[in-house]
């Protein structure tokens, strides 16, 4: 018996068997191109090969078929068909109107069929290609989740759907080079055309960035029906912009960014140091970076007009804003009204904010800047020995984050361990020391930041993942006045302050969470009891379980009490029942906090 041809197995086999599920015959030569649709090369020209099968609907493609005969494999089937997904003609209308690969892709190996779901996954700063199978889907089906029956109307977007599809189509269609690399650039533009297209939902066609496509006409169709199947304005919500701010942080993971988010179990740890929020409060965060501070007072009931984040770099204020008119649910006029602002944080932002937060960690950009204009919010003299102080957005950013704060406000910032400890910041802290009372110092192990992200400090300029960081914990207690020095009563600075310092384990594998946050929930609980009784209650080692088992080493350390003692949480107890622990004049802090605050030779 003679060999069976592909065209005659694709024929005779395929197409019958596909038609049982209402899918277009072989006399349909609109819907149906059989050898008929090219591979395009990945430098732009047409290849040998066709496609075995592809199905259409009003000149949308809608289903590629890879055929394979009995002795191949499914697996085999479906890599080919990815590659030809990738390199559809999606820049010619005559194979695909609306400038997009099908959705969805079947392999069929003898007489046997698997469909599935392609789309693109965000993984650190790449678009990876994923093929997930799903049920057989029959003609009409795949037509309504292709947006293409009659009288369809655009889907509302759950969190699922906005992750999985909206947002890596969005980033596909602005992928202009096709090297699937999600690049600052193209963050910065997703991010100015969701926030566009909320603004200005009808007239989004006609600005930046969409406009800026006009070279690649089949990218504008792809993202208008993007559009066109999910309904992004009445999908709006907080559980689509954590999923936005989640998208980020992936991708603020990858090589090309030189930025750095802070772990959301910091910031959340952050609000919990200072416990209640007043919905009456006004917020300030002057280096808001992409908003990860806004949206956890959001989540602690701060209404939005009671914040403001400022940001000098476009790329974080874009994503900031867009975040919070996805969480607040803004679009149209709205949208011009969210309180994020592009421009220089250390300008006068007023003093009478009840809450300053962040991670004043400054920004290589603000040297480019006016200093003189710096300086007519800050002091270049603050110690008053006749000297300029160093000029570092350091500095300034710590006197911003004081004289900001209302007397009786609170301040939680984020800030380098050099602040406790080097020589030249002697007069940082005793400016701190003179206009607040520190309540807490909470120190972090290193490596608190996503591997693979790096970040411009102050003094040194570029600096890895791996610096130590601690939180600030502080009541403004007096106004700032210029020139007056940082010379201060030392009778003022005898009280207690509650000082926790968090160790690391063996093991950090997996996320920076998943041992960090068990840490900082026994912190909590030991701060909590510290505000009620000041003293600290018994450590309760299950809230580490979760921690320890992380950890192949810690594990083994469970057979010895005093083995998980060393493995867990530190606390320096700062205050005993019977003798405080004071503030010294030399080093303006407790002496509970010697090591951190101790000058060096």
């Amino acid at each position: 018996m003679p060999k069976r041809s592909e065209d005659s197995y694709v024929f005779h086999d395929i197409i019958p068997l596909l038609s049982k599920f209402g899918y277009p015959g072989i006399g349909d030569h609109e819907r149906v191109k059989i050898k008929d649709v090219p591979v395009y090369n990945p430098s732009g020209g047409k290849s040998a090969s066709t496609m075995d099968i592809v199905y259409y609907q009003d000149c949308e493609p809608v289903l590629l078929v890879e055929a394979k005969r009995d002795h191949k494999t499914h697996e085999s089937a479906l890599k080919q068909a990815k590659n030809y997904l990738v390199n559809f003609p999606k820049k010619e209308k005559k194979y695909a109107v609306s400038g997009r690969a099908p959705l969805y892709v079947a392999t069929t190996v003898g007489r046997g069929i698997i469909f599935y779901r392609h789309r693109f996954e965000v993984v650190n700063d790449q678009l990876i290609q994923t093929a997930e199978p799903v049920e057989i889907l029959t003609f009409d089906e795949l037509l309504e989740k292709s947006g293409l029956t009659q009288g369809y109307m655009a889907k509302k977007l759950d969190a699922e759907s906005f992750r999985k599809d909206f947002l890596p189509e969005l980033v596909s269609a602005y992928n202009i080079l096709e090297d699937r690399l999600i690049t600052p650039d193209i963050l910065k533009k997703v991010s100015r055309h969701i926030l566009n297209y909320l603004e200005n939902r009808h007239t989004y066609d006609s600005k930046s960035p969409f406009v800026e496509l006009y070279k690649t006409l089949f990218r504008q169709e792809h993202i208008r029906d993007i559009h066109r199947r999910f309904d992004l304005v009445n999908s709006l919500g907080p559980d689509i912009a954590d999923q936005f701010r989640i998208f980020i942080l992936r991708s603020f993971q990858g090589k090309e960014f030189n930025q750095y988010l802070t772990e959301q179990c910091i910031i959340a740890f952050m609000f919990d140091l200072i416990g209640e929020l007043k919905s009456q409060w006004k917020l300030l965060d002057f280096e808001c970076g992409s908003g990860g501070f806004l949206s956890a007072a959001a989540k602690k009931g701060i209404p939005l007009e009671n914040m403001l984040g400022i940001d000098i770099d476009s790329l974080p204020f874009t994503i900031a804003k867009t975040y919070l008119a996805l969480y607040f649910s803004k679009s149209g006029k709205a949208i011009s009204q969210i309180p994020v602002r592009e421009t220089n944080g250390l300008f006068y932002l007023g003093d009478d904010w009840d809450l300053v937060v962040g991670n004043p960690a400054g920004n290589h950009q603000y040297k480019r800047g006016n200093v003189d204009d710096v300086l007519k919010n800050l002091e270049r003299d603050i110690n008053q020995d006749g000297r300029d102080d160093k000029f570092s957005e350091y500095n300034f950013s710590v006197q911003q984050a004081v004289r900001s704060c209302k007397v009786g406000g609170k301040l939680c910032l984020f800030l380098p361990e050099g602040f406790f400890s080097n020589s030249q910041d002697e007069f940082l802290r005793k400016y701190v020391a003179k206009h607040c009372r520190i309540l807490a110092i909470v120190s972090l192990p290193r490596g608190v930041f996503k591997k693979g992200t790096s970040t411009k400090t102050i003094n040194t300029g570029s600096q890895g993942s791996s610096q130590k960081m601690s939180i600030l914990y502080a009541e403004k207690i007096r106004a700032v006045k210029d020139g007056e020095g940082i010379e201060i009563d030392n009778t003022k600075l005898e009280y207690p302050v509650f000082l926790a310092n968090i160790s690391k384990p063996e093991s950090t594998a997996g996320e920076i969470s998943n041992w960090l946050e068990p840490r900082l929930r026994l912190v909590l609980e030991e701060w909590r009891s510290w505000q009620v009784k000041r003293e600290l209650v018994e450590l309760d080692e299950s809230l580490l379980k979760e921690a320890i088992d992380t950890s192949k080493a810690v594990k083994k350390a469970k057979k010895s009490k005093k083995d998980d003692r060393q493995m867990e949480l530190i606390l320096e107890e700062p205050v005993t029942s019977k003798k405080p622990k004071t503030i010294s004049t030399e080093i303006s802090i407790s002496k509970s906090l010697d090591d951190l605050f101790k000058k060096k030779e």
